[in-house]
């Protein structure tokens, strides 16, 4: 029993040498198999192609906004102003040089400028028939809202017309920092451009077509976008065009 014991530990151990020896055999084919690193004729690891930048997102335009300065504006608010309206309303937008005020359009009662006169000026720097105007100011501005004959506005445009201006007069009350301006002022120029697309004043929470009724908190709580409703409207009223020129 005690050599047919041992005889079984031998051949138990040779075993286990056995399989040992084999792991490590088939350990070491299997590292041998590994393809070895692609590499260029010269001797050089091969260098990734680099990849091509995606193209820019094609889209109508649904007119052409020409900005123009009654009096002052600051430059970094129209700068702002572009841009707003490009994005939100897909607008093409330029710019001409800066006019001053028209005298027939003061109201010397309040010493400020009646919003409609300025738009009555306005139209008539509008080119083309696909073509809409904002002028943008730093003057007081007012016009007839119901009974009141003078109420002051932060901004006034044609429903469906040609014509929309904006004044940062009010805008800049308590506004908390230059950010928060410039938002007021982006927010004002869409809606009142918004109005010469076709569209009316909207109920949608945070939508951008909300009416202020004189109140700058309505700015303030706006989202600055359209909501889906006037989404939908402004494709409908004034749908974006292709031409050659965004192609």
């Amino acid at each position: 029993m005690t050599r047919s014991m041992t005889r079984s530990r031998g051949s138990f151990a040779h075993l286990l040498h056995f399989a040992a020896a084999g792991a490590f055999v088939l350990a070491a084919t299997c590292d041998r198999a590994r393809p070895a690193p692609a590499r260029a004729q010269d001797g050089r690891p091969p260098q990734a192609r680099p990849q091509q930048p995606s193209p820019p997102a094609r889209r109508g335009v649904r007119a052409t906004v020409t900005l123009v300065t009654l009096g002052r504006f600051p430059r970094e608010l129209t700068d702002a102003v572009e841009a707003g309206l490009r994005e939100e309303l897909q607008v093409d937008v330029v710019r001409i040089d800066d006019a001053p005020l028209p005298r027939f359009a003061y109201y010397p009662p309040r010493r400020r400028y009646r919003a409609e006169r300025l738009l009555n000026y306005l139209r008539s720097r509008v080119p083309g028939a696909n073509a809409r105007v904002l002028g943008m100011t730093d003057v007081d501005i007012s016009t007839t809202k119901g009974t009141i004959y003078d109420w002051g506005v932060f901004g006034l445009g044609d429903l469906g017309g040609k014509a929309c201006v904006i004044s940062i007069f009010r805008l800049r009350r308590r506004a908390r920092d230059a950010d928060h301006l410039r938002f007021r002022v982006t927010t004002t120029a869409i809606h009142e451009v918004g109005h010469t697309l076709g569209l009316e004043h909207c109920t949608e929470p945070a939508c951008v077509m909300r009416d202020a009724e004189g109140s700058i908190r309505t700015v303030d709580t706006s989202s600055g976008h359209l909501g889906p409703e006037c989404r939908a409207e402004v494709d409908r009223e004034a749908p974006a065009v292709w031409s050659r020129a965004n192609r």
